[in-house]
């Protein structure tokens, strides 16, 4: 993992216990909500002209959020609204998927069932808004990680080319908003519309799983974006909510700059990282405690 992910990382750990605890020693009510369960999306790369890669992902997601004060269980409209009254959100969330893809290209052929496997972490900062007669807005800011690694090494296409483990980095800052409203009896609906401002990428290229002599070929990302939406539907009970979440994530990166390859140790060629998009849909499934 480059230096600037694990930087990152620590930052927003630090953030996800150090915020609970700050709110705790101001005397505040602290109601973490951890949300937790299962995943399923299908991912799609592309290359445009060039190549695509697509395939089902599964794994588990965590969300944490602190609210002050308490605003998750009420029992009537009234309540559910002055609830959200100087409410600041911080949240932490997480997952981790993995999955088999096939690669398709027109210049070097196709190979199926390729391991792939997608990390996210992010640290959120938001404000509730009661509007309109029932329903809440959080508008929100963050940092975030995003990591991705496709294991083509060892493996030989249908043209007789060698692939290549590939490993990228995004780490990025989300600008969203989300709803909240009550619905009949014990159930809830939401909205989240997201922009990712792409602050940063870097692209490995493990050129060593086909000739030993090669070096790995790492390229520097700096433009690109981001966005994302989602639906949740929760269904509140005594002691645990659950919930339903389809959703749809986007990335557009652009080309990335061009970087020295060696043989046996020598400047021998340079590549790049071309203009690529990602598009990944499915849904969320879990429980809220």
């Amino acid at each position: 993992m480059c230096k600037t992910a694990k930087n990152l990382l620590a930052m927003i750990v630090v953030f996800g216990l150090v915020a609970p605890v700050a709110w705790a020693q101001e005397g505040s009510s602290v109601p973490g909500k951890l949300t937790m369960g299962a995943e399923f999306s299908y991912l799609k790369y592309e290359e445009p002209d060039f190549m695509e890669q697509a395939g089902p992902l599964f794994g588990v997601y965590a969300e944490y959020a602190v609210r002050t004060p308490e605003n998750d269980k009420v029992s009537s409209l009234e309540e559910f609204l002055s609830s959200y009254q100087n409410n600041y959100v911080f949240g932490l969330e997480g997952q981790f998927l993995g999955g088999q893809v096939d690669y398709e290209s027109n210049g070097t052929g196709s190979l199926d069932d390729i391991n792939e496997y997608l990390f996210e972490i992010r640290g959120l900062a938001g404000y509730d808004f009661p509007v309109v007669e029932a329903t809440v807005l959080t508008p929100y800011i963050g940092i975030g990680y995003r990591y991705l690694d496709d294991n083509m090494g060892g493996k030989t296409t249908t043209t007789g080319h060698g692939g290549y483990d590939r490993e990228s980095h995004y780490v990025y800052m989300p600008f969203g908003l989300k709803t909240k409203t009550p619905l009949e009896g014990p159930w809830s609906l939401g909205f989240n519309v997201e922009y990712d401002l792409f602050l940063s990428g870097t692209q490995e290229s493990h050129l060593e799983d086909v000739s030993s002599s090669l070096s790995t070929l790492e390229n520097d990302q700096e433009e690109g974006y981001g966005v994302r939406g989602s639906i949740q539907l929760v269904r509140q009970a005594d002691t645990w909510n659950f919930l339903v979440e389809p959703f749809i994530r986007y990335w557009n990166v652009d080309e990335s700059n061009i970087a020295v390859i060696t043989c046996g140790g020598t400047p021998c060629a340079a590549g790049y990282e071309p203009n690529n998009e990602s598009t990944e849909y499915g849904v969320k499934v879990g429980t809220r405690f």
